[in-house]
């Protein structure tokens, strides 16, 4: 299915920036001059620069506030922010600036609205617009990992005159990246009299200012590291002499960062971050247990979008009260941020977490880890063959930490944790398939499959879910005969375990059926489609959604044998039975009426009335999908051809 572009219905500039300016923020002109110039480029060339340093030296903040700057100097400019710390969030980025922007379509399922975007501010947007890519930090995922749409998102970002990019990342190795080379501005730490003005501004006390100095040369100068140092003294009543005793005595304790191979590693920086971080930790963990807990299993998520539904149980008995007292302590400290019940953290303070579990307790890191892969697990949405807005909307959120946990390498390699790990590969390569990666649906659906045949045996009900997702897309979108016998074993083994009336069970017969068709063999299709259509309507009823699946891909079947009339008998009753129940203008109705108007156009004597339905489709798919809806214009499209076709030639130009 085709996404057709959207015209935005305005011409005002864009302001899409998902952050508030940094009041404390101070100095770093030379950086912003230094921009300014690197953006003064030759006609025909589009004005491009990185910001690249180590990480928590303010590179984003940096972005940030340029941002602000460039909105004062030109009003007319539109500005966007994008995540690219991963490829799931970097596409989420495009796709939600892509419709604030009016430019995506609304299927949620299959959307390329990231091309569109690009495409759109190439050609049409109208005046300057600036994009900041922020955190492109792993050249593997920015440069070959691939999106929904098959691109990687290094091809996604636009290019034009009237655009200007400025990038965020740890590594000047990759904006030298490729044959266009992006020019490269460092950040380093503070000067002297930025720091003081920072701690000034964030402290506001009359701290002697010699004692600030010692402060800001024990922290070389680090904003994270200082920001979140006096975040400490504040939350604690301490005095910037009192912070120092105490930070004197903790120097067992080391965070490194770890960063690309070939990036200079200023080792003593990196241990006076990892100190401040651990007097917190220490302090953190003495006060409050459940904040400490948290900030544990915050580790193990992606360290940008996590909702609240990943990190607590609100159905216990004080949990809301527990939890939300423990996130405004790790908020107090600037560990994490929250903005509408959505978490964010740094990912130094997910590393200096790390690094302390492994001295402290390194038999919690697996722990930690195997709690994240249990939550994400849970609240992701489960396998659905008729999956509604709200699954699309859960399984984007939810992607993103899915990929991070999956990545995970316990030390221990436990049942538990490899079966969870199975549900959870076989969920969202459920999700990904929906949104067009079949291959990387196909590898998990495998992988799935492997670890429950080795801990819970073919014949499981977990293994059959898996296997039968592995068969269905071999067989249906890859249309390989291999899919075949896996399909019928997984029929097979159900009827044994679950019997044969298990709705389950009659999905599994309505996808072997569906497998066989494609081998040509429609009568034998059309027998166990017919079996499958009875079991159901019997089991779960007519109205029943699994019901209305078969009772269609028996229609297809008939339709494939030349039997119209009874394939359009039955789309008929497809057609009410869910318009009975969901309403005239649900798109799983409107669905269902395309697909009548579709069947009932290969009989001669009932194209008039076809052609009447094709008609009121397409006016509800405009109106409840808009006019660019990749469903919309198909409608569009195939009313076109049966209007020519039936010598109807000036409707059909007119559309």
């Amino acid at each position: 299915e085709t996404q057709q572009q959207q015209q935005p219905s305005h011409s005002s500039p864009f302001w899409l920036v998902p952050f508030n300016r940094n009041f404390s923020f101070v100095g770093r002109n030379e950086i912003f001059t230094e921009i300014d110039r690197a953006f003064e480029v030759q006609d025909g060339n589009q004005p491009r620069v990185a910001l690249c340093g180590l990480g928590g030296i303010g590179k984003s903040q940096v972005a940030l506030e340029y941002c602000y700057r460039r909105r004062g100097k030109d009003a007319n400019c539109s500005i966007f922010w994008v995540n690219a710390a991963t490829v799931a969030r970097f596409e989420e980025s495009l796709n939600y600036i892509a419709s604030k922007c009016g430019i995506n379509t609304s299927d949620g399922a299959k959307s390329d609205a990231a091309l569109l975007l690009k495409d759109w501010l190439e050609v049409q947007h109208v005046g300057p617009w600036l994009m900041i890519i922020d955190n492109v930090d792993d050249g593997d995922a920015f440069f070959h990992g691939k999106m929904t749409v098959g691109k990687t998102p290094s091809e996604c970002i636009p290019n034009c005159q009237n655009g200007s990019l400025l990038f965020t990342t740890r590594s000047r190795d990759l904006v030298f990246d490729g044959a266009n080379p992006t020019p490269s501005v460092s950040i380093h730490e503070l000067g002297k009299s930025e720091g003081l003005d920072l701690v000034r501004k964030q402290l506001r006390n009359n701290e002697p200012e010699n004692l600030i100095f010692e402060l800001l040369e024990e922290l070389e100068y680090i904003p994270l590291a200082i920001a979140q140092a006096i975040a400490f003294m504040v939350k604690k009543q301490m005095t910037v002499q009192e912070y120092l005793e105490q930070y004197r005595k903790s120097d067992t304790v080391k965070a490194k960062l770890l960063i690309h191979d070939g990036y200079a590693q200023p080792e003593n920086t990196l241990e006076s971050v990892s100190k401040t971080w651990k007097l917190s930790f220490e302090s953190i963990r003495d006060s409050n247990r459940k904040a400490a807990d948290l900030l544990c299993l915050i580790n193990f998520f992606q360290h940008h979008g996590i909702p609240a539904i990943l990190l607590h149980n609100g159905d216990e008995v004080g949990e809301d009260f527990h939890f939300q007292e423990a996130a405004e302590l790790l908020k107090a400290f600037s560990f994490i941020d929250e903005s509408d019940s959505v978490f964010s953290t740094h990912r130094l303070v997910q590393l200096a977490t790390r690094w302390w579990l492994e001295e402290e307790k390194p038999q919690e890191v697996d722990k930690w880890a195997f709690e994240a892969l249990k939550s994400i697990a849970s609240q992701f949405p489960e396998p659905s063959s008729q999956p509604k807005p709200e699954y699309f909307k859960i399984g984007e959120m939810l992607l993103p930490h899915a990929e991070w946990i999956l990545q995970y390498q316990f030390k221990m390699t436990t049942k538990d944790s490899e079966i969870i790990r199975a549900r959870l590969l076989a969920s969202s390569g459920r999700y990904i398939h929906w949104n067009g990666n079949y291959d990387e649906a196909r590898l998990r659906f495998q992988r799935s499959f492997e670890i429950n045949f080795v801990y819970l045996g073919e014949k499981h009900v977990d293994t059959l879910t898996s296997m039968g997702l592995l068969g269905w897309t071999i067989s249906v979108f890859d249309q390989d005969l291999l899919g075949l016998p896996i399909l019928q074993k997984v029929v097979e083994f159900r009827r044994e375990v679950l019997g044969e009336d298990d709705p389950r069970t009659i999905d599994s017969l309505s996808d072997l059926a569906t497998a066989i068709a494609l081998t040509g063999d429609y009568e034998e299709s059309e027998r166990m489609q017919r079996e499958a259509l009875a079991r159901s309507e019997r089991v779960l009823g007519l109205k029943n959604s699994d019901t209305m699946n078969c009772m269609s891909h028996l229609a297809n079947v008939l339709d494939e044998q030349g039997k119209p009339e009874e394939a359009a008998k039955l789309l008929h009753t497809v057609y009410e039975t869910k318009k009975e129940l969901l309403g005239n203008l649900h798109p799983d109705v409107l669905t269902a009426e395309h697909n009548l108007a579709f069947m009932l156009c290969q009989d001669d004597e009932r194209i008039d009335e076809a052609l009447s339905i094709y008609r009121r489709n397409l006016r509800n798919k405009r109106e409840v999908l808009g006019p660019a809806h990749s469903e919309t214009l198909t409608t569009a499209y195939n009313l076109i051809t049966y209007l020519a076709l039936n010598d109807r030639v000036s409707e059909a130009r007119a559309l």
